[in-house]
């Protein structure tokens, strides 16, 4: 029972002192990666779409959202339930910064997590934030209410 508890002590000492304050940047101190691949949203040719599947899962809350971006002769829509939106210069900039932020999350340690999976014909990749600091979704969601 005793060597029990002292592995966990050794655990939660560990965990604890294996984060440091760099890691719980807000979106704004986020600095890109000079070199990158393109996005998705950058890649989107005329026809093609591609989709973020958004799941939120706490002690609390549990909520499920997909955004559907298109590109239809050039001109970028998006659509989120029943909501569509035709995206200025400055919503797909948002769309970009949010996929390069995606890229570029650290590590957390909240119990919150937010999934996200981006996929289109050609890729598909799946990426679990639980730095509880970041929160990236919610100006995409904030796009459809503007």
């Amino acid at each position: 029972m005793i060597f029990r508890f002292n592995i966990f002590l050794l655990s939660v000492f560990i965990l604890t002192t294996s984060f440091s304050l760099d890691d719980s940047k807000s979106a704004e101190a986020y600095k890109y990666s000079i070199e990158r691949f393109p996005t998705m949203t950058e890649s989107l040719r005329d026809g093609e779409q591609f989709t973020i599947q958004i799941s939120s899962i706490g002690c609390y809350h549990g909520e499920r959202q997909t955004i559907t971006v298109h590109n239809n002769a050039g001109v970028l829509s998006a659509r989120l339930n029943e909501k569509r939106k035709i995206l200025s210069l400055s919503d797909i900039n948002e769309f970009i910064d949010f996929e390069i932020q995606l890229r570029e999350l650290k590590f957390g340690g909240c119990t919150t997590v937010d999934t996200y999976v981006l996929s289109n014909t050609y890729d598909s990749y799946k990426v679990s934030d639980s730095t509880c600091s970041w929160s990236g979704y919610k100006k995409l969601i904030a796009l459809f209410t503007k």
